[in-house]
């Protein structure tokens, strides 16, 4: 094994592969990352389908995302369903501050 050698122009394609899934785990959202969207928003607040788009999240976890986030009263969920808002709550915001890095 020791006088192993890889085929020529193999090597590289794998680091890229590598490198692109190492920073599509950093990069994936979490209810946090939800909130923090919401946090830099002016009102606080987002449409439904316009907090989705921001956070890259697919609709599965998004959707658990919301209820692990409104279940414990850290966003509200307010209007009617095609127009539905997304608003941090007090709570919400208290989280987000406390997780902040010091």
């Amino acid at each position: 094994m020791a006088d192993f050698k890889p085929r020529p122009g193999t090597f590289r394609p794998y680091l890229e592969y590598v490198n692109r899934e190492k920073l599509a785990q950093r990069a994936s959202a979490s209810p946090l990352t939800l909130l923090e969207i919401l946090t830099r928003q002016a009102r606080q607040a987002l449409p439904l389908f316009d907090l989705q788009t921001q956070s890259g999240m697919d609709p599965s976890r998004y959707a658990a995302a919301l209820k692990s986030l409104r279940d414990p009263g850290y966003i509200v969920i307010e209007g009617e369903t095609p127009e539905q808002v997304v608003r941090l709550t007090e709570s919400g915001s208290q989280v987000v501050q406390l997780a902040r890095p010091a």
